[in-house]
């Protein structure tokens, strides 16, 4: 099937702006993260996609324009007490419980198997979960990862991801 010119120059015209709108998005996340940002997809990954999810991170990093992780779980009805208030095995659970409700919004935390429950707990609840907005990611295939513990390297967290990918891929 042959196109006429006009189609043609409105489907390159619309792939300018999403390449443009792709750059726009990694710039400005880049710039949330002092430099210290990479961005990768698969070959073939469509670009409309690759727009929706980084239109997804920038609101997640976005922390102070829309709710908090901490907010959005309570909001969901999941009650938060201060970590102070929980034993041992309270905190664990609490934290578990936790890890659930954000897996189910495909944010998975890593770096915390160093830590007892109740330092697990006491760092998300501090920490970790006012790192990002609470939302649902508009692509089913997006994830987001949180290193409770700030120490992982960026190579690790890159080895964490290609596991995870190949995984996948075996599923």
């Amino acid at each position: 099937m042959r196109k006429n010119r006009n189609e043609s120059n409105a489907f390159n015209t619309a792939d300018t702006r999403q390449t443009r709108r792709i750059g726009e998005l990694e710039a400005e996340l880049t710039n949330l993260s002092d430099g210290d940002a990479e961005f990768w997809s698969r070959p073939g990954f469509p670009a409309n996609a690759r727009e929706s999810n980084l239109e997804d991170i920038l609101q997640f990093e976005s922390v102070g324009s829309g709710v908090s992780l901490f907010e959005g779980l309570q909001r969901i009805g999941m009650d938060l007490p201060p970590p102070e208030e929980l034993d041992e095995c309270q905190s664990e659970r609490k934290a578990m419980e936790v890890v659930k409700a954000l897996a189910a919004l495909r944010i998975f935390l890593i770096g915390f198997d160093e830590m007892d429950g109740r330092e697990f707990y006491s760092t998300l609840w501090h920490q970790t979960l006012w790192e990002g907005c609470y939302m649902k990611k508009r692509h089913p295939g997006a994830i987001t990862l949180i290193d409770v513990s700030h120490k992982m390297l960026k190579s690790d967290m890159v080895k964490y991801l290609e596991n995870l990918a190949k995984a996948e891929s075996i599923q």
